[in-house]
């Protein structure tokens, strides 16, 4: 690798990177300033935030991830300047979206027996259920404008991505308050006003992203708008089998935190709080390594539709390091002002003692999700999402949570035992899939050497 090569592709990485990285940001942001709000009203409110928030983020995973397969799909064929394809694939993806919310919004309304049957707290368990509810009206607004986030990172435009999300953290925000708290003349709703922001958020995500893409001339080589399509089978089975093994990974990963949080919920409410708190702060800080990840997934599928694997390869690499070296450090800063963190979400000292033993443990948590982050793009670039999706289930499930069940349940470490287990599992998966990656790329490496060698 020359100096220039990697200089160059540092470059391109963080150009398409940063506006991510603050796009996450941002999109995190919504769920701490509601995690703040939410927290000054009590610990019963925090914990159906977190029982709430930990079945929503697991549900809309599952179908985030089969609309994620249309990013490298359409970054092949923009490296490969296939342009009129991309057009062809975003409308496919929109009636996936649309398939999808009616699926998730049904799952969204029908929690409450899975809540009666872990004995979670009643005036717990009835806040999440409408809690739930009210987000559900948000969900088609919500994936459809993740249908044009993908095919605007597949482009490699992560600007307008960036400026949506910015105004949609201070609309979410503001709604969220009036709705929380009763302000502005409207009824006091406590958490499920949370949810009711966010719902009316997520359509006017949508809309502002897709009258961009109507009105700038830069997409009119696209064809995106040009008219109605109906399914095609054949594209929608391209993106069901890439996305699907996508979709049932970070279901698998999201399970997990599910299952931890619901497990934790069973411990009691003041668990529950720290546990949303730690949850919260982690995903905060995990935003910079996801960033960067989602960029090498671009970055990596347009190298490999231009046909140079030994640039996806230097890319790939360079992505994996660059996200380790990022979450290492932020790991590092975690572990030492873990107590001024916890401080700054709650004023119950019990609430914030626990979490600040949580935080703790959580650095661990967040160098390995970092690197596996990335070393999971440069695989998702590759198209290759099969054997990562066997492997997350085997580790998160085998061993995650086992461990966290052993640790926390069994032997009695309780919430700091659970949270092991789960750093476990993210350590495992970063070197696992990153010997995934240095095997499939090695794989395409030696597939064009053969053939120039004939």
């Amino acid at each position: 690798m020359t100096r220039t090569a990697l200089a160059r592709d540092l470059i391109a990485l963080l150009r398409v990177g940063w506006p991510l990285v603050l796009n996450n940001l941002f999109s995190i942001g919504v769920n701490v300033a509601d995690t703040l709000m939410v927290g000054r009203l009590g610990a019963t409110q925090l914990a159906a935030l977190s029982i709430g928030s930990s079945l929503w983020i697991g549900i809309f995973l599952a179908g985030l991830g089969v609309i994620m397969a249309l990013g490298p799909t359409v970054a092949q064929h923009y490296g490969a300047q296939r342009l009129h394809e991309i057009g062809h694939d975003t409308r496919q993806a929109i009636w996936l979206a649309l398939v999808l919310s009616g699926l998730v919004i049904g799952v969204m309304h029908s929690v409450a027996p899975l809540l009666a049957w872990l004995a979670i707290d009643p005036a717990v368990s009835t806040l999440a259920e409408a809690y739930l509810r009210a987000l559900s009206y948000g969900v088609p607004g919500l994936y459809l404008y993740h249908v044009m986030r993908q095919m605007n990172e597949g482009i490699g435009r992560t600007l307008p991505i960036m400026f949506v999300m910015a105004i949609a953290l201070v609309l979410n925000v503001a709604l969220s308050y009036c709705f929380i708290f009763g302000a502005c003349n409207v009824r006091r709703l406590g958490v499920i006003g949370s949810g009711v922001g966010s719902s009316m958020s997520y359509w006017c995500m949508f809309l502002m992203i897709a009258l961009y893409t109507w009105y700038h001339p830069y997409y009119q080589r696209f064809n995106l708008w040009t008219r109605v399509q109906p399914p095609d089978r054949s594209a929608m089975a391209r993106l069901l089998g890439l996305g699907g093994p996508i979709g049932l990974s970070l279901m698998l990963q999201a399970g997990l935190f599910t299952a931890l949080a619901l497990l934790m919920g069973t411990l009691g409410k003041e668990y529950a709080a720290a546990h949303q708190i730690t949850l919260n702060y982690a995903g905060l800080v995990f935003m910079l390594p996801l960033g960067l990840a989602f960029a090498t997934a671009v970055l990596v599928g347009q190298a490999s539709g231009r046909g140079c694997p030994l640039d996806a390869r230097r890319i790939g690499y360079l992505g994996v390091t660059v996200c380790c070296t990022v979450a290492t450090t932020v790991g590092i800063a975690t572990y030492f002002l873990a107590p001024h963190i916890a401080r700054a979400y709650t004023h119950d000292l019990r609430v914030a003692g626990l979490a600040s033993s949580l935080l703790t443990i959580s650095a661990i948590l967040q160098m390995g999700d970092g690197t596996q982050s990335a070393a999971a793009g440069a695989l998702r670039g590759l198209k290759d999402t099969r054997v990562p999706m066997l492997l997350n289930g085997a580790i998160y499930w085998g061993i995650g949570f086992a461990t966290a069940y052993l640790l926390g349940v069994k032997l009695g470490y309780g919430a700091q035992g659970i949270w092991l287990g789960l750093a476990l599992a993210l350590c495992t998966a970063a070197v696992t899939l990153t010997l995934r990656f240095r095997r499939v790329v090695g794989l395409h490496v030696a597939r064009v050497n053969g053939l120039a060698s004939r």
